[in-house]
């Protein structure tokens, strides 16, 4: 990709940032480590130690592992093994509390492999495993994230690869549990499937991106599905990709930044939880760790995966976005998971040398002139970490030198199987689609004949629902049948735990507020089913079900018949609570009730309203 000159200047700046690693490192006679940056507050940060991929001393030793596999220098593997010696007998790695893969133990057993593969020396791999069956449960249910980053589908990655060199069978079922677990949570939106839908993350959807969003569980999709040659897993990858298109923007050429911090949470309106809402904030995010940049990695190998012309779309917009980017430059953040030396690895697919250059040439200006890489924040002149700090450009250079396509802890990937792999059958796609689909449509197939597992050979629930029509036959079927495909079309709009969060907040406050006045106000108001709620009827009889719409998932409630008799008669339109009164007196006494049931109805509505307004199923709107 690079002339013999600009391969030199490359490795001038690579030796640079070496020699400016070598300085500031602290050195016993059996350990090295460096110190990381913690903020205390938000202008102040003081010194630790962090054993981490992200920003601690796992992602240093692998800067000077590619070092050592790029110029053969024997004091970079002393200064590995002396690192390794620290971070293996750190508290923190004895009795972790931090498991994922960049962020946790999950990254040192990752370093240890990455070691061992370089080095030959069975210790790194004896550790690896000895780490990993101590933690077995943390490692994998005790992550709550599904992401890459944070979450539990990077230590699958991570284990397959231990896997690979040990053939340990307890790593082996960790495998196989992670896996079941990723088709467990995964869960139908409008299109395709996702993960994080918990009170884990903090989003107004299931995240895209490749750190902590759906390109990056696609990515490990793909790659355990490979390396298993278990078609069901590329299934579910490409299934995460298209459910993440749903946040494409092609003005910007970009994908939506779905994060909700603090200060997009003062809107206007946030409780109807519209996307217009908060779009204008969430177009401008391009890096490795959110945005079109890290998604191009993604999509890059499904395009190599299954040569649809989709992705090779994809990657083009995702090309001319990053030169756009380029060509505006007005950012002074060159790291790895944030700024513009995270764009390089897609780039590296698309051949663009020059741009590769102009901004490695743009981040050692702006060292030279402020001894940081990232102007953004003031810990910048003291960060060494890799996705965070100084190693992270010269580990991106070492692998623009390498001779071979290098393998990045920003795309890990996993060798080839040798052998037989054991998910083949296991992991098919009839098999992978039975999952996720049985569980949307339980009751109606327990009542159907048995199906073969052809019958769940289609492209996505939609489609599932449409064959299933074509086996229902009575009408016990048919109502479970319709019960369940209201649950589904619930399913599809859910858009996870903290909108409901968010929305529940508004609603407890208007519920406080509309307690609080007289009867006689109350029922000069009008009223309609809260926004979450919608009724389903069995059989078309007076009692009724609720389909509540919650921050886990959709719950159904049946309801007495009196609640059931309001509900229906404020469904398709708002109404006044007088007026309610009148439609149910007509119902129960007819036309000429006598006075005291009058008297006694309108003290049971209100009482009943007053209800339904405490459970939130009801609402005042006028």
């Amino acid at each position: 990709m690079f002339t013999a000159k600009q391969n030199e200047n490359l490795e001038k700046q690579l030796y640079e940032i070496y020699g400016e690693l070598y300085f500031n490192l602290r050195e016993t006679d059996q350990e090295i480590w460096w110190p990381t940056p913690f903020y205390i507050n938000p202008d102040e940060y003081e010194f630790r130690e962090s054993y981490d991929l992200f920003n601690g001393n796992c992602g240093i030793i692998l800067f000077f592992l590619a070092l050592y596999k790029f110029d053969g220098n024997i004091d970079h593997l002393r200064i590995v093994n002396k690192g390794m010696h620290r971070i293996l007998n750190a508290n923190e790695v004895l009795n972790p509390k931090f498991f994922a893969l960049y962020t946790g133990l999950g990254g040192v057993v990752y370093t240890c492999i990455k070691v061992f593969e370089v080095t030959g020396d069975i210790f790194y791999k004896e550790k690896a495993l000895e780490l990993t069956l101590k933690n077995q449960l943390q490692l994998t249910t005790g992550l709550l994230k599904t992401d890459l980053l944070s979450g539990y589908s990077g230590n699958l990655l991570m284990l397959t690869l231990l896997y690979h060199h040990t053939n340990h069978p307890e790593v082996l079922n960790e495998v196989s549990s992670l896996i079941d677990r990723l088709i467990a949570e995964a869960r139908i939106s409008e299109q395709g499937l996702k993960w994080d839908y918990s009170s884990s993350k903090k989003a107004y959807d299931s995240m895209t991106g490749f750190s902590h969003g759906a390109s990056g569980i696609a990515w490990v999709l793909m790659q355990v599905g490979q390396y298993f040659k278990a078609a069901g897993l590329i299934y579910l990858a490409e299934e995460a990709l298209k459910y993440e298109m749903q946040y494409y923007h092609a003005p910007a050429k970009n994908w939506l930044d779905l994060r909700l911090g603090p200060h997009r949470l003062n809107k206007p309106d946030l409780h109807q939880w519209k996307l217009e809402t908060f779009l204008p904030e969430m177009t401008d995010v391009n890096a490795w760790a959110h945005g079109a940049a890290g998604i191009g990695i993604a999509r890059e190998m499904a395009f190599n995966l299954t040569k649809s012309k989709n992705y090779d779309v994809d990657c083009q917009n995702i090309l001319d976005r990053c030169l756009s980017d380029l060509k505006k430059f007005n950012r002074t953040d060159f790291t790895l998971v944030s700024g513009y030396c995270g764009i390089i690895p897609f780039l590296v697919h698309r051949n663009m040398g020059s741009q590769i250059l102009f901004i490695l040439n743009k981040a050692a200006e702006l060292h030279q002139k402020t001894k940081s890489y990232n102007t953004y924040v003031s810990c910048g002149i003291d960060d060494y970490g890799l996705l965070s700090g100084k190693a992270g450009i010269g580990y991106v250079i070492l692998n623009l030198l390498s001779k071979k396509n290098a393998d990045s802890i920003l795309a890990p990937k996993l060798p080839k199987a040798s052998g037989e792999p054991f998910f083949k059958d296991k992991y098919n796609k009839n098999q992978v689609k039975k999952s996720v689909f049985s569980k949307y449509f339980a009751r109606t197939l327990e009542k159907l004949d048995a199906v073969d597992f052809t019958f769940f050979d289609t492209e996505g629930i939609h489609d599932f629902k449409t064959r299933l029509v074509s086996k229902n036959n009575g009408a016990e079927i048919q109502n479970l049948f319709d019960l369940e495909s209201r649950l589904v079309d619930l399913w599809k709009r859910h858009k996870g735990y903290f909108s409901f969060e968010q929305k529940h907040k508004y609603l407890h406050k208007i519920t406080s507020e509309s307690l609080m006045i007289t009867d006689q106000a109350l029922m000069e108001k009008s009223f309609r089913l809260s926004g979450h709620v919608e009724i389903y009827r069995h059989n078309k009889d007076l009692n009724i079900h609720l389909l509540i719409s919650e921050g886990n998932g959709i719950k159904e409630l049946k309801v007495g018949v009196f609640a059931a008799m309001i509900l229906n008669a404020i469904e398709k339109e708002k109404m006044k609570g007088v007026k309610l009164v009148k439609s149910l007196q007509f119902i129960l006494f007819g036309e000429n009730p006598i006075e005291k049931s009058l008297v006694e109805l309108e003290d049971k509505v209100v009482q009943q309203i007053r209800l339904l307004i405490k459970a939130g199923f009801i609402k005042i709107v006028g």
